[in-house]
């Protein structure tokens, strides 16, 4: 098996497609134990903890999910602030019961609009219908 990066990205999305959750978590945080510290100065920990964090909200698991996407938000290298990783954070946050929810899901939408949600549960457009 290799151990490039890359590789190691892929065999973690072939897990992922498959809905083997914790597989793909356990396959790229060796890819993210690979990179090079501090973690929040490399731009590609950015993609690591968002997959991670992906995966984790599959399985429910929301606090793991919260903890990997904030580390992902505050990467140096600002690759961490896009909209999927504000969905994400806004739909942890709601599940969490954390206030800032709502802040993110409005970030996400004002990205990316509506189609942001699409294929996610209605109640995360929902909690920021009244603030567009």
């Amino acid at each position: 098996m290799n151990n490039t990066i890359d590789d190691i990205a892929e065999q973690g999305n072939m897990y992922f497609d498959r809905t083997e959750y914790a597989q793909a978590v356990s396959v790229w945080q060796k890819g993210l134990d690979m990179l090079a510290k501090p973690l929040n100065a490399q731009s590609e920990a950015v993609w690591f903890q968002t997959s991670i964090a992906d995966a984790y909200f599959m399985l429910g698991d929301y606090r793991s999910a919260y903890s990997y996407l904030t580390d992902a938000r505050t990467n140096l290298s600002g690759e961490g602030y896009n909209p999927f990783v504000m969905l994400r954070l806004g739909q942890c946050c709601l599940e969490l019961g954390m206030d800032d929810a709502r802040q993110y899901l409005m970030r996400a939408y004002m990205s990316e609009g509506e189609e942001i949600f699409d294929g996610e549960d209605g109640k995360y457009l929902d909690a920021i219908k009244d603030l567009i």
